[in-house]
């Protein structure tokens, strides 16, 4: 004996439409057919490749840091610091930063500190996120330090590979990473 049977309730306006579904069957299983077993779902396990990509990645987004630490601190416009770890629009773009504060008569002394970032690599493509702390890299202002006590903030990057190299592509706005600080 096999049965089914179903349910389906009509949507009020803008409601949901509920549907039942029930089944019975009395037919036995054959006692030599095997079980069904569970389904499962591997998670991939990162490999050597992986890990190098993702060691690269961070090295990158290391020297991106110093490199702007650098000109925040020494109110270098010139984006050359940046040149071979970004594009060249994100070292434009970093430059044009450095400009407006140098404009407005502030630099920066010390340097960010770093969490422990989470590496995301997709082939060509990556994204960093960490939580960065700003509080010993103040402001200068007219030889006044500027108070910085904002602590950790996530921060992120995204990266692309190309010619065998990853360069630092975009600044991730803060809305859109999703570590937690």
């Amino acid at each position: 004996m096999h049965l089914t049977s179903s349910l389906v309730r009509p949507a009020a306006a803008g409601g949901v439409l509920v549907v039942l579904l029930a089944g019975c069957s009395s037919d036995p299983e054959p006692a030599d057919a095997p079980s069904a077993s569970p389904t499962t779902s591997a998670t991939p396990t990162p490999t050597a490749d992986d890990a190098q990509a993702e060691a690269a990645v961070a090295e990158v987004v290391e020297k991106y840091v110093a490199a702007m630490a650098s000109m925040e601190n020494e109110g270098q416009v010139d984006p050359a610091p940046m040149f071979g770890i970004a594009s060249d629009a994100v070292a434009k773009e970093e430059s044009a930063r450095v400009k407006d504060l140098v404009d407005q008569g502030i630099h920066r002394e010390g340097h960010p500190t770093l969490g422990e970032p989470t590496i995301t690599v997709d082939g060509t493509t990556a994204r960093y996120e960490v939580c960065m702390n700003q509080d010993g890299w103040v402001g200068v202002y007219e030889d006044q330090k500027l108070a910085t006590e904002y602590g950790p903030l996530p921060t992120g990057w995204d990266l692309t590979l190309a010619d065998d190299a990853w360069t630092v592509t975009a600044t991730v706005p803060d809305k859109d990473v999703t570590l937690t600080c």
